[in-house]
């Protein structure tokens, strides 16, 4: 079902866009239909224009944001032009003028901007651009990047009626809502037989769209789950993705096949996942060792200063074969760098006081071939990097 794959690596199809892919999507509908309706339980959206999966996860994780923007304000301000964009027709043109004056009012109890400082212009651009992007805007005459120069640009943009599918629908009251927490509160909320409804898509949407499914005191019936209904998981998810679950003590992973790879995958052909790689089997073997000690969940936990001395021996082992940038990067730089890539796929979690490895980061190591370390009786060669 690559379609389905289609959906799950895009925000949405739209047939203005990608025609062909919109009717091939629209055509295998019967395909994945229960399995987004019965184990994800994910709202399909469907029409002459737009086809739009709605992927809200059990968990919000950093990446899962809009890679292009920098700070609040970015999403302050797509909120407050979706909000602008309601009151206008599907095809009504519309100056950015008219858009910023409109901002500023529906903003300034929220988070007021000030066009004349640099960076809440270059923010709106940011916005702007992703708009157009995705296909809620088009630009007629004049250019987005040019309002980041000149607050007195004006620009003539179309609003083709794609906002309207933007917003999740979450089926039930968010007003409420506060913070992130009480988003995910809704897949643990209701009656008893609710509740099994919830953990079954808690499951399959954090095997669909995360790295890993660990195992805690919150959610160790999701882990009886999946022990006991491993071969239908197995069987669903394999069609749909193309791969094999693979269950361990304390953690699930569903694993692409390799010739079904889609989207952003770990390890890929460059070097950060590369050196994540190389300090989990430097991690693996301390750990295994007992230098560090696991925990009951088969997490360990090490200081910022330990988690430093490691990756400074694996660069002084390992470094030569990491590219210049990496080889040369600073120090904190690189900590900084490694650890958001690691926390990203799972694989370790920050906290103030050091950081957390996750089980994965026993799963996913690698090591160079022994010839490309040049070790005695071998000839030196630049041979890729072999995960585990």
């Amino acid at each position: 079902m690559y379609e389905f794959r289609y959906l799950l690596d895009r925000f949405w199809v739209t047939r203005a866009d990608h025609k062909g892919l919109y009717f091939s999507v629209k055509r295998a509908l019967p395909n994945y239909r229960r399995l987004v309706n019965e184990q994800l339980g994910w709202n399909l959206i469907v029409n002459e224009s737009v086809i739009k999966l709605e992927k809200v996860p059990p968990k919000a994780m950093a990446w899962m944001g809009i890679q292009e923007f920098q700070e609040k304000l970015d999403y302050c301000l797509l909120c407050g032009m979706l909000l602008f964009l309601s009151d206008l027709d599907d095809g009504e043109q519309f100056l950015l003028s008219s858009l910023t004056e409109t901002l500023e009012a529906i903003l300034a109890e929220v988070q007021p901007v000030d066009w004349t400082r640099f960076p809440h212009r270059k923010a709106l651009v940011r916005v702007l651009q992703y708009a157009q992007r995705t296909g809620m805007l088009l630009a007629y005459d004049g250019v987005s990047e040019g309002f980041g120069n000149d607050q007195t640009q004006e620009v003539l943009y179309e609003n083709t009626g794609l906002s309207r599918h933007f917003p999740v629908h979450f089926g039930r009251d968010i007003m409420k809502c506060r913070s992130i927490e009480d988003f995910e509160a809704f897949s643990w909320e209701g009656e008893e037989a609710e509740r099994g409804r919830q953990r079954i898509q808690r499951v399959y949407r954090q095997l669909t769209l995360a790295p890993a499914l660990y195992w805690s005191e919150q959610n160790h019936s999701d882990y009886d789950y999946v022990k006991n209904q491993r071969s239908w998981l197995n069987r669903y998810l394999g069609e749909a993705l193309g791969g094999e679950l693979q269950i361990h003590k304390n953690g699930a992973f569903f694993v692409l096949d390799e010739e079904n790879r889609f989207g952003l995958v770990h390890p890929r052909d460059a070097a950060i996942p590369d050196a994540a790689l190389l300090l989990c089997a430097q991690l693996r073997d301390q750990i295994t060792a007992g230098v560090y000690p696991r925990g009951e969940d088969d997490t360990v936990f090490l200081t910022r200063r330990e988690f430093q001395h490691e990756l400074v021996q694996c660069r002084g082992q390992y470094g030569d074969g990491w590219g210049r940038r990496l080889r040369e990067l600073p120090l904190e730089k690189l900590v900084q760098e490694l650890t958001a890539y690691m926390a990203g796929w799972m694989l370790l979690e920050e906290r103030a006081e050091g950081v957390v490895l996750c089980p994965a980061v026993g799963k996913w190591t690698g090591h160079y071939p022994a010839r490309y370390r040049g070790e005695p009786g071998e000839e030196d060669g630049d041979e890729p990097l072999e995960d585990e």
